[in-house]
């Protein structure tokens, strides 16, 4: 199958994508304190570090979506599901960056925690607007 430049750029976005939420996912549930210290978020109670795991597994998740829609471009040209997932996903992230974001400005979150608004908002934006904007195969 031979992909336009535009569709190859789209489907990088995916898989990197995927490969961002997939791995922090991963790292969440298998050892949310090494994480959380990467990130520079100060420690926190031993007994919330489940509330982390369950953080990693929607994470975990989210990511996984992006190789659902990249594998049934791959195998069936399939964009409708692929702009489906890229709408769905936007619309988390969004949640997602306007949650921390305000968690931050009010004190809730420590501001260690900025790089979930940025890296979500970003995504948000640009994943809606290539949905919007018709970038992504009707087809």
């Amino acid at each position: 199958m031979s992909y336009s430049l535009r569709e190859k750029c789209i489907l990088a976005l995916a898989v990197g994508a995927g490969l961002m939420d997939g791995l922090t996912g991963c790292l969440l549930l298998a050892a949310p304190a090494f994480a959380l210290r990467l990130m520079g978020v100060p420690p926190i109670d031993p007994e919330a570090l489940v509330f982390i795991r369950y953080i990693g597994a929607f994470v975990f998740s989210i990511g996984t979506l992006y190789f659902y829609a990249a594998l049934r471009v791959q195998r069936r040209r399939d964009w409708k599901a692929f702009r489906m997932i890229f709408g769905v996903t936007a619309w988390v992230r969004a949640v997602i960056c306007f949650f921390t974001l305000n968690a931050i400005l009010s004190g809730g979150l420590d501001v260690a925690w900025w790089s979930v608004p940025v890296s979500d908002g970003s995504l948000a934006l640009l994943q809606a607007w290539l949905v919007l904007a018709g970038w992504i195969r009707k087809d």
